[in-house]
């Protein structure tokens, strides 16, 4: 069966969905291997998750999934690799499939999702040109904005937790045209992932009348404000630097007023309560001690308008 790509914000009824996997993520990296500070810092303090509770984690995800009718995909299983976090590896914008340059480092990923690429129409999928640069995890459809964390040219040479470049950003506005497209720079650390934000989803996460914000991550400050105004601080949960760190922004929505959030956001959970949200918790400990969340570990395909 065929699967039209449809993503025109990061709430909308969410019908299909392609989970990452931890099967045969091989064994702990070296800390010269790791490509994102948090990795790097269970590394040195020996706290590196065990494969079996990463399945066990993600397999939680798979079921709620499932039981709320959503159709889950997995990729293909590729030795020794990590394939927890999908979302970078490919996305939606509108109806269209983007397949970016990403590191080195994970680039091979990209071949464990050829089954679900046959099943997009080709005129539904976008291949990146060399030299332009994205991750999932830095773009953000909320229609009729795209937001995207992106770097420039020096940190992104200097860092590297920064995935997004001008280029890419620049490329993604060009090929759509009728959305509003506004980058976000966010502090970057390879070392300390209390210094530093990989993604833009690790900072910031419209939901449906809402949005979760951790301002101490962005760069310029007038990026704050712009947030702030646009969205009302009212509707904002604003992160303490402890919430940032254990990735609270990193939600999933499966509807407009429906989210899967982590067990232990306990503030999160609370507030969003009372905004008359229904709200599924996960534990997902394990996962994030690798740098991403719920919304990392997972790449929306459909959603209803």
């Amino acid at each position: 069966m065929q699967i039209h790509p449809n993503i025109r914000s990061e709430y909308g009824r969410l019908r299909s969905v392609m989970v990452g996997i931890a099967r045969k993520m091989g064994p702990k990296p070296a800390i010269e291997h790791c490509y994102d500070a948090r990795s790097r810092e269970s590394v040195e303090l020996e706290t590196y998750p065990e494969m079996k509770d990463c399945i066990v984690q993600i397999q939680s995800l798979v079921d709620k999934l499932e039981s709320l009718g959503v159709e889950v995909l997995r990729p293909d299983i590729l030795d020794a690799t990590n394939q927890v976090f999908t979302r970078d590896i490919g996305f939606v914008i509108d109806d269209q499939f983007i397949l970016p340059n990403v590191i080195k480092d994970r680039a091979s990923e990209a071949n464990a999702i050829e089954e679900l690429l046959g099943r997009i129409p080709s005129a539904n999928i976008i291949m990146m040109p060399g030299g332009c640069y994205a991750e999932g995890g830095d773009v953000i459809v909320h229609e009729p904005f795209v937001f995207v964390g992106v770097s420039n040219e020096q940190t992104f040479q200097e860092y590297i937790t920064a995935r997004t470049n001008t280029a890419g950003f620049e490329y993604l506005q060009d090929e759509f045209p009728a959305y509003e497209f506004k980058g976000f720079e966010l502090l970057k650390s390879d070392l300390d992932p209390r210094k530093g934000s990989l993604h833009l989803d690790c900072a910031f996460q419209p939901l449906g009348d809402a949005l979760l914000f951790a301002p101490h991550l962005f760069k310029n400050a007038s990026d704050v404000a712009w947030i702030e105004s646009h969205f009302g601080v009212e509707h904002i949960f604003h992160c303490t630097r402890e919430e940032a760190y254990n990735l609270h922004t990193n939600v999933f929505s499966v509807g407009p007023k429906e989210v899967i959030v982590s067990a232990s956001a306990t503030r999160l959970k609370n507030w969003l309560g009372e905004r008359g949200y229904t709200v599924h918790g996960i534990t997902y400990n394990e996962i994030v001690k690798m740098g991403g969340l719920l919304r990392c570990s997972t790449m929306p395909l459909e959603r209803a308008v």
